[in-house]
């Protein structure tokens, strides 16, 4: 019997080890059409992508996948809970997906379903909250109680994909089942490019130097992975550093009490901003300044994307479960699936976006709150195409056809 199953990720850039949880995937279920979920113009860490997003998504269909589709900024960009619940969501909300597939440092499937269960206790709220008193972030809290209670090491606990593995199981709902894939090869953060499964974070160091070993890059990605950073690094790569201007104008020319709106704006964390952009000089300088033990990077990063875009926490929670399917990428298999998704489920397909959408509504408040959330997703493209020695040209989204594509040979 044929199943669907969906896989989240990044695929910043596809690489061996995303071909490797795909393999094993149709190893385990041999008829199988696989669903990605996939970030944008952004990453969950809240820097932007290496590739574009339909680059990113025709290149996870070259290496596997029968459909990309886009997941939202107001979920992409969020912390490693929410970021799962958005995604899970969506995949949920498609009304066709058997399973979910995701990798973790870890072949127990069982471990992290305690870890989850421990998470929706009666009585972790209090314990994270008594941890965060005493001046430690969330994540270290989380990790220190999780270790306690299982008895595992917090090491284990410290791993992004284990971390993000918990919370998708917290999200999975009854009717779907958890696929676990142990990851082989290098760790998350490891920059090293010594082995075929490089992590991703490797890959993007070594194209950014300013002389990339493109023969130690090649061991890690496909042919056309490998095309595609090679005529991204001669077009120019993307550099968040370009994010300061755009960053300062919003906080210099913003009132304390609209910078207090912004999601993720607490505890006078807009005081400690506003004085570390008086003398910044750098984006990574200021993101520096502003990170504590309480603030990780990562959530400074985010937060500095929400205040150049204007994400109050009201209008989160207003496209909280404003759900669509945005389309990046197809191949055959993957355009049945489309019919399949338009006779189940009441989601919106996005396809073509001026279809759903018109430029004089990107900045509307009176359209239909899918519609806001699919014009952020336009507004961070658009956002992210600035972030260039030359910026690009403006509203691709509305530019860019989705055409089916084809699977390597291997992957057919």
């Amino acid at each position: 019997m044929e199943k669907i199953i969906g896989i989240i990720a990044e695929y910043n850039p596809f690489h061996a080890g995303h071909a490797y949880q795909i393999s094993q995937v149709r190893k385990k279920f041999v008829d199988a059409k696989i669903i990605s979920v996939m970030s944008g113009s952004f990453t969950q860490r809240g820097t932007p992508s290496l590739l574009d997003k339909w680059t990113k998504a025709r290149l996870a269909v070259a290496g596997g996948c029968d459909l990309v589709l886009e997941l939202p900024f107001t979920s992409a960009v969020r912390s490693a809970q929410d970021f799962s619940r958005g995604a899970v969501g969506l995949l949920e909300k498609l009304s066709i997906v058997d399973a979910i597939s995701f990798g973790a440092e870890t072949s127990n499937l069982q471990q992290l379903q305690l870890a989850a269960k421990v998470f929706d206790s009666k009585n972790f709220s209090a314990q994270i909250k008594s941890e965060m008193s005493k001046g430690i972030s969330y994540a270290a809290a989380v990790t220190k109680i999780l270790s306690a209670v299982t008895n595992l090491d917090e090491k284990f606990f410290r791993q992004p994909n284990t971390i993000l593995a918990i919370e998708y199981l917290r999200a999975l709902p009854k009717n779907i089942e958890p696929v676990l894939i142990e990851r082989i090869g290098a760790g998350y953060g490891d920059l090293t490019l010594d082995e075929k499964f490089s992590s991703a974070a490797a890959i993007r160091h070594e194209v950014q130097k300013k002389i990339s070993d493109w023969k130690k890059i090649s061991a890690s990605v496909n042919e056309k992975t490998l095309h595609e950073l090679q005529a991204a690094k001669a077009a120019g790569l993307v550099d968040e550093e370009f994010l300061l201007r755009p960053l300062l104008t919003k906080i210099f020319t913003s009132s304390v009490e609209n910078l207090r709106k912004i999601y993720g704006m607490n505890e006078g964390l807009e005081f400690r901003i506003i004085d570390a952009a008086k003398s910044a000089k750098t984006f990574n300088g200021l993101v520096d300044a502003v990170t504590s033990k309480r603030y990780p990077i990562s959530r400074v990063k985010r937060l500095f994307l929400h205040v150049i875009l204007n994400l109050t926490a009201e209008k989160i929670s207003e496209l909280q479960g404003a759900h669509f399917a945005r389309v990046l990428a197809f191949n055959e298999s993957g355009q049945t699936l489309l019919k399949k998704i338009r006779a189940s489920s009441t989601l919106p397909i996005v396809t073509k976006v001026s279809q759903h959408l018109s430029e004089r509504e990107l900045h509307s408040e009176k359209i239909l709150p899918y519609k806001k959330n699919l014009a952020l997703d336009l507004i961070a493209t658009d956002l992210r195409g600035i972030l260039f020695d030359e910026p690009r040209a403006p509203r691709q989204d509305f530019l860019q056809r989705i055409n089916s594509i084809e699977q390597c040979s291997c992957c057919r």
